[in-house]
């Protein structure tokens, strides 16, 4: 086998420094390697104030207002149809 001889530009060149290896200490790295559950759950992750809207649905159940959607109307026309109930 014939080895071929580097023009003298990349031959002069010195070598490339080892690149740095992120350590598991850093904070970027820490959460790239938690699962998504494991992110969704960390208290880093919520927020200091209660959501807006579900404050008022904690006010609105208290005060006894119904749901007025129509989910469980159409849960049973879908059953109804897929011939489930």
């Amino acid at each position: 086998m014939v080895k071929a001889k580097l023009p003298s530009a990349l031959s002069s060149r010195p070598p490339a420094k080892p690149t740095k290896v992120a350590k598991p200490h850093d904070a970027a790295i820490t959460d790239q390697l938690r699962m998504p559950n494991e992110r969704d759950e960390a208290l880093d992750m919520t927020n200091d104030a209660p959501d807006p809207l579900m404050t008022q649905a904690a006010v609105d159940v208290a005060r006894g207002v119904q749901d007025t959607s129509k989910a469980a109307e159409l849960d049973r026309a879908y059953k109804k149809l897929k011939g489930w109930g």
